[in-house]
């Protein structure tokens, strides 16, 4: 006969103890968390708690939660170094709940990803990099390191590519990245101290990061509604901005989707200017764009080099490929460029020369995003027909003019972790919007991109009933 449930999950958690999995001063899941994670009910975990807290195994603090305790009694069934009196005291703090339990599923294969910022496999054009790496038995290719600010022939490369949405640079005002985010990361180590003042929108991506938390600087939240509503204010002059910058994405934003007219830019570089507030303008959602042409980059608006500008191929090609590029004044782009070889010794060679290859094709990069954008309008399309059949007694959204996403608002609020949570026994898999802004805690950040088109209904189907019944 097989033991409790109860004890069950007790030997559990003493075998990972055992084996190094928990230490001393670690935070244990809530009961809800244990109960969906060991597929019991909540009495069977409390019954499981209490005992390893009279065994002195797990201690509850006030407010806080339960923790594994640090008594002799762990120590000698665990004698290993206590990482976690390490881990406890570094800068960069581990991300929020949500965001650590997203990326741990997204490797599962049995959740519909409802929410995933990233293009499906199917969309990903692998032949063409097979086709591009064949070729190169005629093409000299080099593993080595390559010069500070990346490769000149895929900075030549993109001098060319950016033009063709009024961008003027050179060579040396590029700095290859392992992606965007690197771009982000660079710019807080760079430029930021902790008495910056980062001004973003709201909501906003980099909540969702700790890019800029681990510096300990000030991160100034204005929702786009203002932003738009004051264009010709944005800045209360009784604010100090030393050492300030202003975060954008000002095309298919993420999470939203808006994008600023062609007056709006205009204005929000001439306020920075005017205030002498450097720009961040991440635009990798822009070549996404549904219809032609795409809105000017700010940066293709910028005469006085006050914009970094941060592009990538994550979004319209493959996130694998961790190929992204800060375009900028000279000086500031080398100077970042001198970090990123402290870092990591520059981007990937063989990724660099696949992307030279990839934009200086017509053949590859103009057929593959027509292609892409294609394909993603016939799942917006069907996202949008099933969020209208089971979603509009719910709440609100926009069709969106490209990228990846829906920002979809509830009429009401709900418990969102018990929606998360409920969802994903359910294998849906949501960004709640709380991950975006605080303020956020009624909206869901939906991506059409990477789920198969042919589960986007049923899924939907699904969420919606599992909202109206937490309502």
């Amino acid at each position: 006969m097989g033991k409790a449930k109860y004890q069950q999950i007790i030997d559990d958690i003493l075998l990972q103890i055992q084996n190094g999995s928990l230490e001393a001063g670690m935070k244990l899941p809530t009961q809800r968390e244990l109960a969906t994670m060991y597929q019991v009910n909540r009495s069977t975990v409390i019954q499981a708690l209490d005992i390893l807290q009279s065994y002195g195994t797990i201690e509850s603090k006030p407010r806080k939660g339960l923790f594994i305790a640090d008594n002799k009694w762990n120590t000698y069934i665990k004698d290993n170094i206590q990482w976690q009196t390490y881990m406890s005291h570094s800068t960069s703090k581990n991300n929020q709940y949500f965001i650590q339990r997203i990326n741990e599923l997204e490797f599962r294969s049995d959740l519909y990803r409802l929410s995933t910022g990233e293009l499906s496999p199917s969309l990903i054009p692998n032949q063409q990099f097979k086709e591009i790496l064949a070729q190169s038995n005629d093409i000299p290719l080099t593993s080595n390191y390559e010069y500070p600010l990346g490769s000149l022939s895929l900075r030549s490369a993109i001098v060319e590519h950016v033009k063709q949405w009024g961008i003027d640079c050179t060579v040396d005002q590029i700095c290859i990245t392992s992606g965007a985010l690197q771009g982000l990361k660079l710019i807080a180590d760079g430029l930021l101290v902790p008495q910056s003042h980062i001004i973003i929108e709201s909501p906003s991506y980099i909540h969702s990061i700790r890019t800029w938390h681990n510096i300990h600087a000030e991160l100034k939240s204005l929702p786009i509604s203002t932003i738009k509503r004051n264009i010709n204010h944005i800045f209360n002059h009784s604010q100090r901005f030393r050492h300030s910058l202003f975060y954008t994405i000002p095309t298919c934003h993420n999470p939203t989707q808006h994008s600023y007219s062609i007056e709006e830019r205009k204005k929000i570089v001439h306020q920075c200017q005017l205030h002498g507030i450097p720009i961040v303008e991440d635009d990798v959602y822009g070549e996404l764009y549904f219809n032609r042409p795409r809105p000017r980059p700010l940066k293709s608006l910028d005469h006085n080099d006050n914009i970094l500008y941060l592009g990538s191929l994550s979004k319209s090609v493959s996130p694998g490929l961790r190929i992204g590029w800060i375009i900028g004044k000279s000086t500031v782009v080398s100077h970042l460029a001198d970090l990123k070889m402290q870092n990591d010794y520059g981007a990937s060679s063989i990724s660099q020369y696949i992307a030279t290859q990839w934009l200086t094709n017509p053949q590859y990069h103009q057929w593959h995003i027509q292609k892409l954008k294609h394909e993603l309008l016939i799942k917006r399309d069907q996202f949008l027909q099933s969020l209208t059949s089971y979603f509009s007694n719910l709440g609100t959204w926009h069709i969106p003019e490209g990228s990846f996403y829906i920002w979809f608002e509830l009429y009401h609020p709900i418990d969102m972790k018990a929606l998360f949570d409920l969802a994903i026994s359910h294998h849906i898999l949501i960004n709640p919007g709380e991950i975006y802004s605080e303020q956020a805690n009624r909206a869901i950040r939906f991506s059409y991109s990477y789920i198969d088109v042919s589960d986007i209904d049923n899924a939907l189907k699904q969420l919606s009933q599992l909202i109206i019944q937490l309502q």
